[in-house]
């Protein structure tokens, strides 16, 4: 069975998931970071390559559209939300709001 919404409430890690582990993606990361920290969510975020995705237990996945069909290969069961710019992206914003107004998550 998929599972591809989840509680605001029961997450408590978001793993950043990305190519190769540098770069770009780590400039989402801290992004991510600072952006929870602004709407006083505690939230762990983690970061993995995509093809390691299967060693991590996070409780949503976010990653680039083009890892997208990798990381919800890797976690069939899981929330995995997609974005398409490294900066100021829409569906990372969406995520932050829909975690601060305590919305249901759901896969993209």
């Amino acid at each position: 069975m998929s599972k591809n919404s989840i509680a605001a409430a029961d997450i408590k890690k978001i793993c950043l998931a990305c190519e190769a582990g540098a770069g770009s993606s780590v400039i989402v990361k801290n992004g991510l970071i600072k952006k929870l920290k602004k709407a006083g969510l505690d939230i762990e975020v983690v970061h993995s390559p995509v093809v390691q995705l299967g060693d991590q237990d996070a409780d949503v996945y976010i990653c680039h559209q083009g890892l997208a069909d990798t990381a919800q290969s890797l976690k069939p069961d899981s929330v995995v939300i997609r974005f398409m710019m490294f900066m100021n992206d829409p569906a990372i914003s969406k995520l932050i709001d829909d975690l601060k107004n305590g919305n249901e998550i759901v896969s993209t």
